[in-house]
């Protein structure tokens, strides 16, 4: 048996926010076998999680969880496997398969935030991650050997290295003021509003349903235990006037119940009261800054309606980590690896960005917004194809190509008649 003591100030890599992200993080580069620790300033007792957050955990990173150690959450027991169904202008969008790209099985997850997060902590630790909660990161000095982490905590001021730094500290990530990488910010012209109920009949194959209302979009996903949870994002003038708790919330229903293809909530009982923001502009920065990563929120915040947090958290979690793997923590390693999670994050997760920045505008034409979902409710295999687009399975390049000539062939057959 080795008596050697290990210095629990000696980390290869420090991940700096211990949500989602940050989580996954650590635990791809533990099981590569590196050192980590995790530092978050919160106090993180079993129950905690991000309230202010949906769940829909879209199929393009459902399967990551898997190698988290957390293929459990996708049962019966812990969420709900769902797909999408858009109600749009030109018809529904609802195809028997769902998602044309990735794995025929693929599928959408309603995965509560209050089991994901507690549980994406637990795993971490079960894989060997040190997970200093109620730690704040106060300042970072890279030499010639890595980052020298000065912190504060309930144990008081101490002093950490490591050789790589991932920042996944959020939004309103320290890390990025200190290091000098602003966030660059896109308006979003949509308040959100969303509820957890019982007593509301979801449809019998557990679809996730999307209705496209005026400029509006109204979200219904079916939840364990016979729970739903209703999301509306809508024009900020529509939920002004709703003031007060009970106003707001009878409001809300009443929107939901004047959808046609919404179920009705004439039973619905409210577990708590409302949730929301009225201001939520989509942020995003560089993926890297000098030698340091950023990743989750930390690197894009967009809007919510495209339902892309927690996956994209998940996803570039992943990149980093691909990026790292068989290479060693000394500084070309690190450059190498950092140059190679910049090319993969603007492969895979750029090109959903622009599309999401025009989502979060409500000034479109609506005329030429009929005709485009008209045209693809018309095809099955744009249908199939706009709801990979939707999951984040499907290149907005590769889509955009097949909606126009789809377009343009409704066009020649218009004129020819």
């Amino acid at each position: 048996m080795s008596t050697t003591e290990i210095d629990q100030s000696q980390f290869d890599v420090a991940v700096v926010g211990g949500s989602i992200a940050g989580c996954a993080t650590a635990i791809r580069f533990s099981q590569m076998g590196y050192r980590v620790g995790i530092f978050d300033k919160k106090p993180m007792n079993d129950e905690f999680h991000k309230r202010l957050c949906t769940h829909f955990i879209q199929p393009h990173s459902v399967p990551l969880l898997a190698g988290l150690g957390l293929a459990h959450l996708t049962e019966p027991e812990w969420s709900v496997r769902t797909k999408a169904v858009f109600v749009t202008p030109g018809g529904v969008i609802d195809g028997p398969g769902g998602y044309v790209a990735g794995p025929p099985d693929s599928y959408a997850l309603n995965l509560e935030r209050r089991v994901l997060d507690p549980a994406l902590r637990a795993a971490a630790r079960k894989q060997g991650v040190q997970y200093l909660d109620s730690t704040l990161v106060e300042s970072l000095v890279e030499d010639e050997s890595g980052w020298i982490l000065d912190t504060t905590g309930e144990s008081g001021s101490q002093r950490f290295r490591a050789r790589l730094v991932v920042a996944a500290d959020g939004r309103r990530s320290s890390l990025a003021k200190e290091l000098g990488n602003p966030a660059e910010s896109h308006p979003n012209d949509r308040a959100a509003l969303f509820g957890y109920f019982t007593g509301i009949r979801p449809r019998e194959d557990n679809r996730s349903i999307f209705i496209m209302n005026d400029r509006d979009l109204a979200c219904v996903y079916p939840l364990v235990g016979g729970r739903t949870q209703l999301v509306l994002f809508a024009e900020k003038s529509r939920v002004e006037g709703w003031s007060g708790q009970d106003g707001r919330l009878r409001e809300f229903l009443k929107y939901f119940d004047d959808l046609a293809d919404a179920p009705s909530t004439a039973e619905a009982v409210p577990e708590s009261g409302l949730l929301g923001y009225t201001d939520y502009p989509s942020q995003v920065r560089q993926p890297v800054v000098g030698s340091v990563p950023f990743v989750g929120d930390a690197a894009l915040s967009v809007d919510a309606m495209s339902g892309v947090g927690c996956g994209f958290a998940l996803v570039t979690a992943d990149l980093l980590a691909q990026s790292f793997a068989d290479r060693s923590l000394d500084k070309a390693g690190v450059a190498d690896g950092l140059e190679e999670y910049r090319r993969r994050y603007a492969e895979t997760v750029q090109p959903h960005i622009e599309g999401i920045y025009g989502d979060s505008l409500v000034e479109k034409n609506e005329a030429t917004r009929k005709r485009m979902f008209t045209t693809i409710c018309a095809s099955e295999d744009l249908s199939q194809k706009y709801l990979s687009l939707s999951g984040r399975l499907l290149m907005p390049g590769e889509f955009q190509r097949d909606l126009m000539r789809a377009l343009m062939t409704r066009g020649s057959a218009g004129l020819k008649r």
